[in-house]
C-alpha cells in the first residue's frame, strides 16, 4: 500500500521540536573540572608520603649460640 501523506520538510520538523538548553554540556564540563580539581588538590595536600620510621625489634636467628 502506498503512503499517500506528504513528507514533511526537515526545517518544519525541527521547528516543531522544543529547543534544548545549550548550557547543559557546559554545566557538566564545569562540574567535571571542579571534581577533578578537588581530587588533585586533595592528593597534593595529602601527599601520600610519610617519614621513614626505623624498625627497632630484636630478631632471633635460628642456630645462634645462646
Amino acid at each position: 500500500m502506498a503512503n499517500l501523506s506528504r513528507p514533511t520538510p526537515a526545517r518544519q520538523i525541527l521547528s516543531r521540536e522544543p529547543s534544548r538548553p545549550v548550557a547543559l554540556p557546559a554545566r557538566r564540563t564545569v562540574i567535571g573540572v571542579v571534581i577533578a580539581a578537588a581530587l588533585l588538590a586533595l592528593a597534593w595536600f595529602d601527599g601520600g608520603e610519610e617519614a621513614l620510621h626505623p624498625i627497632e625489634q630484636e630478631i632471633v636467628l635460628p642456630g645462634a649460640g645462646q
